[in-house]
């Protein structure tokens, strides 16, 4: 059974104030989501999909849809749209055929490594901004941020 803890308000009212600033600084600083989709066509919730395969190999819509947080009726156009590019493919569940499952294609693995190399392009050009013990602590935490909210 675990405990109930108390958590400090001041520090919670600080986590949700550093969500406010941090989201709009990485998209901003880091991401320049705009010239990833003038250069690729491909929008961040696009991109998004096409890692979370890479990394599950294979998801239901329904477990994309979780995952997003986006609702199920709104993740199928964004499926249609890279099935309809190549990028991901449908393949009904052996078990139960009504479950869709969502598979990364060739064309889409290629697309997520073009634009994963133009991000690490637009890091390196702001990390010379940076020390590189400053470049370390962003590394780690970052790094930090994804375990700790892939726990949640």
């Amino acid at each position: 059974m675990s405990k109930k803890r108390t958590l400090d308000p001041q520090m919670i009212d600080s986590v949700a104030q550093n969500m406010f600033h941090a989201l709009p600084l990485i998209k901003k600083r880091l991401l320049h989501m705009d010239m990833i989709q003038r250069e690729h066509g491909t929008p961040l919730s696009h991109v998004q999909v096409l890692a979370m395969l890479q990394d599950a190999g294979t998801m239901s819509v329904s477990e994309i849809s979780r995952r997003l947080g986006i609702a199920k009726p709104n993740i199928t156009p964004l499926v249609d749209r890279l099935y309809e590019a190549g990028y991901v493919d449908r393949q009904h569940d052996e078990n139960d055929r009504r479950v869709v499952n969502i598979v990364l294609l060739p064309a889409g693995s290629q697309k997520l490594t073009a634009i994963r190399a133009t991000i690490s392009r637009q890091i390196q050009t702001q990390a010379e901004d940076l020390s590189v013990s400053e470049f370390r602590e962003l590394h780690d935490a970052l790094e930090s941020v994804v375990r700790i909210l892939s726990s949640l």
